[in-house]
């Protein structure tokens, strides 16, 4: 089987996808079913892997998100960190260029929890989104600075309704990763 290149992928429908699942996530309802479809959409048109890959991938980001996010206090971090190294141990060992899937685990988590508690930080949530693609990628945390700042900022909109600016500020942040990581690597 063919390897995925991560490099290539549609900026645009990605940024849709990420608005669409951030919007999903916001909801009071908090169905998480629907969550898991637009996470293995995501997932789907980014990476471009297989049916069987894609699924598994979204079940690690579910369960993730889940043992994190569904007690606010009582964050389970072992089952996170655990569910997060395996999704990105599945990317790095289906894609061309495979990274060091422990430090992308522990630096999304990272991120994941200076947006929830940034005063336990001294990171800013536009580095630690930097340092995790960064890490996946292979390329500098500078040379991505346009997309963590634009997804930062999107994120800081999560809960207050300005859905059409978060939109804007994820298209902004996809294009900027898309750009720097198709320069930084020719194809």
């Amino acid at each position: 089987m063919a390897k995925a290149n991560l490099r290539r992928f549609d900026y645009r429908k990605v940024a849709r996808l990420d608005t669409a699942m951030w919007r999903s996530y916001a909801d009071a309802d908090r169905k998480f079913f629907g969550l898991f479809i637009q996470a293995f959409t995501l997932i789907k048109y980014q990476l471009g892997f297989s049916w069987l890959a894609t699924i598994k991938l979204a079940y690690y980001a579910g369960r993730a998100a889940a043992a994190y996010r569904l007690r606010k206090g009582k964050e389970n971090y072992p089952l996170a960190r655990k569910n997060l190294t395996k999704l990105f141990e599945t990317v790095s060992r289906n894609c061309d260029r495979p990274f060091d899937f422990k430090r992308a685990a522990e630096l999304e988590l990272e991120w994941w929890d200076i947006q929830r508690y940034p005063e336990k930080h001294q990171k800013t949530l536009a580095q630690s989104l930097n340092e995790n693609m960064a890490a996946v990628y292979g390329v500098s945390a500078a040379s991505i600075k346009g997309y963590g700042n634009n997804r930062a900022a999107a994120l800081a909109l999560l809960n207050d309704g300005s859905s059409k600016q978060m939109a804007v500020l994820l298209a902004k942040a996809w294009q900027s990763l898309h750009a720097a990581v198709r320069n930084t690597h020719s194809d």
